[in-house]
């Protein structure tokens, strides 16, 4: 029996980011490139965002300060990041810069998942993608104004 609560545009989005998620993950066990998907995340943010330091990749990947900071370790182990401590807007910050492997990795990576975004892409055109990146966008601002919370 199908519930309320399953018909709610809230389970909807859960439900996709869940399953992205486990699939993401199955799909990089898969790969046995080295890294998860969640790493690769990061990577990726820290290729693509010059100076960026450890507080901008939590607020970009959505994980705290702990979560964030184990990541940060895993892929400067990995050889995939170099950290570099100073000061950012007058605190104390470690900036998170990409290695050469770091980078071929990425590009390696991306070369397999551009021909899935092909597929995704056959399904749903631009604007529909565009126009629910939009809406989604729309619905956290009216969240966030109706809650006045701010993550």
């Amino acid at each position: 029996m199908k519930t309320k609560y399953e018909d709610s545009i809230f389970y909807q989005i859960n439900s996709c980011a869940r399953y992205f998620h486990v699939v993401f993950e199955q799909f990089f066990k898969e790969l046995n490139v080295g890294i998860n998907a969640m790493e690769h995340l990061a990577l990726a943010v820290i290729i693509e965002t010059k100076n960026c330091c450890q507080r901008d990749l939590a607020r970009i990947i959505l994980k705290d300060r702990a979560g964030t900071g184990k990541l940060v370790a895993i892929l400067e182990n990995k050889g995939l990041i170099e950290i570099k401590l100073t000061t950012k807007n007058n605190r104390p910050a470690k900036i998170l810069t990409p290695t050469k492997k770091g980078i071929e990795l990425n590009e390696t990576i991306r070369t397999i998942i551009l021909p899935l975004l092909s597929e995704i892409r056959k399904e749903l055109d631009e604007k529909t993608l565009e126009r629910t990146s939009k809406i989604l966008k729309q619905l956290k601002n009216i969240i966030e104004k109706i809650m006045k919370k701010n993550i």
